[in-house]
């Protein structure tokens, strides 16, 4: 026996239900020799004559009403499986969402906000810097990125998620036992922890202990920032740190800028996604809520 094509199926279905083959060929958007096609088809599968020519229109054998009759259960379920996946796409999923460290410091709200919406959706969430995330989001192994620097792709859609910038910084103990009042000595002395060297951030972090004076041998490398933050809290070397993820130890004072050391420029962070047209909605609906969620500086005044 031949396998039934469902769209053949369909034909029937829609051919018994209104009457006509060219009104089932208007409500499936084709011609009426393909409709005519396509019956001939699923009664050649079945063995069986499904319509018979009544003037202008046409009505169903005996076979053919006992066929559909069994049939209908199959649309039925058919129907019910579209609207349990639009239903899913609608309210839950998964996302898989690429953020650096900086990030983390507001990625709870954006959490909390994507939780409101869509109440059973599941987060798949990776940390790495920028270039690796932008290239995974190409590569489709990502839904949205969190990054910073700018985006230069019209593979990709992006959207500001404000600023924030770079901070040499050393904790307040630190500098009470160590800074005598010359940087270039402060430099020499100082233990340096720093992004890595693929990082967006790396060489405006070396150009400016360069311009300080400083050894880059004594540079020690780390991929977390939150680790480096702990790192310069516990009194180990002095460390470039996100002004976001720091201003709460800089305003009680724990933390503090290193003297007469340049700090860093301001850095623009985005949210980014494919520009493919057939998207899903949930991108679409991250990429609204992440801007609001952001609390990055606005501006840079």
């Amino acid at each position: 026996m031949r396998s039934i094509n469902l769209a053949n199926l369909e034909t029937a279905f829609w051919i018994a239900r209104l009457g006509s083959f060219t009104a089932a060929a208007q409500r499936l958007y084709t011609t009426q020799p393909a409709i005519s096609a396509r019956i001939r088809e699923l009664e050649a599968a079945l063995g069986v004559k499904l319509f018979v020519r009544v003037g202008r229109g046409v009505e169903m054998t005996i076979e053919g009403r006992q066929f559909l009759e069994e049939a209908e259960p199959i649309f039925q379920q058919l129907d019910s499986l579209a609207e349990s996946v639009r239903a899913d796409k609608a309210s839950g999923g998964t996302v898989r969402i690429g953020a650096g460290n900086i990030s983390m410091v507001w990625f709870p709200a954006l959490v909390r906000d994507l939780q409101a919406a869509r109440p059973d959706l599941i987060f798949d969430v990776e940390i790495d810097i920028a270039s690796k995330l932008l290239q995974k989001l190409e590569a489709r192994k990502l839904d949205v990125a969190l990054v910073a620097g700018s985006v230069r792709s019209d593979k990709l859609i992006a959207r500001t998620l404000g600023f924030d910038r770079m901070l040499w910084v050393a904790s307040r103990d630190y500098l009470q036992n160590n800074w005598r009042g010359n940087l270039l000595d402060f430099l020499k002395r100082s233990p340096i922890w720093c992004v890595q060297k693929d990082s967006f951030y790396w060489t405006d972090a070396m150009r400016t202990l360069v311009e300080g004076g400083a050894d880059t041998r004594q540079f020690n490398g780390i991929s977390n920032m939150a680790a480096a933050r702990q790192i310069v809290l516990s009194n180990c070397g002095i460390g470039c740190l996100s002004e976001a993820m720091i201003l709460q130890d800089l305003q009680s004072g724990v933390l503090q800028p290193v003297p007469d050391l340049h700090q860093g420029g301001w850095v623009e962070f985005f949210v980014v996604c494919c520009a493919d047209p057939a998207r899903s909605r949930l991108v679409d609906q991250i990429m609204d809520i992440a801007p609001k969620a952001s609390t990055l500086r606005r501006t840079t005044d």
